[in-house]
């Protein structure tokens, strides 16, 4: 199957989990993350706000962490501080983010914890195709990259293309995969 076919069926299965398995799935998940090393020993990490079924891993926006949240405009993507006064807005298809900042300086964050459609075994990860991830990736930026998905959305193996960031890490309700 292509990429096109996998987003497709991915997401099909992800929108047919049901609601309560997803309120403990995202549960496990948190919990999951706020155990491992790599949340105890970062200062800052990014992730996002669920959408389309994602993950839900908001729970986390209330730690003692730096937390950061993307914001994209046209082909870019920066992650911005998370505060009490971040000013939020919603895109056209629906995805609430934090408004964008022509010029914004970006902090280094030592964790990022990303959503997908699907992942496999091999830190390979399937996003819904816009490519902000691999964009953002391939400015050389540090920091520890994380998939977080439910364990239905395992794929045997992805095709990847050349400009495709890996994942060091992948977080599913049933615990920690290090790629």
């Amino acid at each position: 199957m292509n990429k096109i076919e996998l987003r497709s069926e991915f997401l099909q299965s992800r929108l047919n989990t049901s609601k309560q398995q997803q309120i403990n799935h995202n549960h496990q998940l948190v919990n999951h993350i706020k155990q491992s090393d790599l949340w105890l020993t970062a200062h800052s990490v990014a992730i996002y706000l669920a959408f389309n079924g994602e993950a839900d891993i908001s729970a986390l926006l209330q730690t003692d962490k730096l937390i950061y949240l993307p914001a994209i405009k046209g082909q870019r993507m920066q992650f911005q501080l998370f505060t009490t006064d971040t000013v939020f807005e919603t895109l056209s298809y629906g995805l609430k983010q934090p408004k964008y900042i022509d010029d914004l300086i970006q902090d280094p964050i030592d964790l990022y914890l990303m959503p997908l459609v699907a992942y496999d075994i091999h830190g390979n990860r399937l996003g819904m195709g816009g490519g902000f991830y691999d964009r953002y990736f391939a400015s050389d930026v540090t920091g520890i990259r994380a998939g977080v998905a439910f364990s239905s959305q395992r794929a045997d193996q992805l095709p990847v293309d050349q400009w495709d960031v890996t994942l060091q890490h992948i977080f599913t309700e049933q615990g920690h995969l290090i790629t």
